[in-house]
Order: structure tokens, then C-alpha cells, then sequence
């Protein structure tokens, strides 16, 4: 096989400048492909993918659950504070 030319068989074949305009179709969406692969896995790009997604569930949080956790945050301080100082009487 290696070495030997193929027929042209019927008209259903494509001329060789047919062929050379797929295989360059080819080459230039393979090229997007991996372009847009590589965007894709580009650690800066995942990271601010990521901080974007942080950022839009972080806004669409309820703002009485928002205000219920502050809330217990500073319940959770004072109550830290005054054991502390508890014991160091």
C-alpha cells in the first residue's frame, strides 16, 4: 500500500484541489479546536471562570439568610469573648 497511488474511481471522487481545500478546512478547525481547548485549561482562565461563579451565587443569596449568618458570626464572637474572659478571673 505505502508508495502506491490510488485510481480515481467515479465522479463521486474529489480532485486533488478539492482535496487540498478540505485538508486546509481541516487544519484550520483543528487549529480552533486546540486553541479553544487550551483557553479552556488555562489556569488564569479557570480561575476567573471560578471567581465568576463564586461571585453570581454569592448575589443571589437571600439577604435574611445573608443577615442570619452575620448574625450568628457575631453571636459566636461575643460568646467567645465573654467565656475567655470567664477564665481568666
Amino acid at each position: 500500500m505505502a508508495g502506491q497511488e490510488i485510481a480515481p474511481r467515479a465522479d463521486k471522487d474529489l480532485s486533488q484541489e478539492q482535496l487540498m481545500k478540505q485538508i486546509e478546512q481541516s487544519r484550520v478547525e483543528l487549529g480552533r479546536t486546540v486553541d479553544a481547548i487550551a483557553d479552556k485549561v488555562k489556569p488564569a482562565n479557570v480561575a476567573k471562570r471560578t471567581m465568576d461563579q463564586v461571585r453570581q451565587r454569592v448575589a443571589t443569596v437571600d439577604p435574611k439568610l445573608a443577615g442570619a449568618g452575620a448574625a450568628a458570626a457575631v453571636g459566636l464572637v461575643t460568646l467567645y469573648v465573654v467565656l475567655r474572659r470567664r477564665r481568666r478571673r
